[in-house]
């Protein structure tokens, strides 16, 4: 797996995940396992994550449930870096109007 900020959502066993969270030069889904896009869109919901996109190939990331899924590593420093990810974002039109982030997904492991 890449060096990236990336949440691993597996929507069969209801698990999110965020790894490699001091890198901020990729920001994406990614979506492991069993398990429909209703069922993702479940999962992102109850998760607190933010909402599935109607276009179904990106998630809308609340920057309050990235920062509660990095945990101890979200130190002032790693703040300051996922404001600059933000403004980064936000420049490419990939940050909506409540401050979601626009993030990709990737199917892998025969996810659907």
């Amino acid at each position: 797996m890449s060096p990236d900020v990336i949440i691993v959502i597996d929507p069969g066993e209801e698990r999110v995940l965020l790894t490699q969270p001091d890198d901020f030069t990729r920001f994406s889904v990614a979506v492991e396992g069993g398990g429909a896009e209703g069922s993702l869109a479940q999962v992102v919901h109850a998760s607190g994550l933010g909402r599935l996109q109607p276009d179904g190939g990106h998630v809308a990331v609340d920057p309050i449930a990235l920062r509660a899924l990095a945990g101890a590593v979200a130190t002032p420093d790693w703040d300051e870096a996922l404001a600059g990810m933000c403004a980064y974002a936000a420049g490419k039109g990939w940050v909506e109007a409540d401050g979601a982030i626009l993030a990709h997904i990737e199917w892998r492991d025969g996810a659907d």
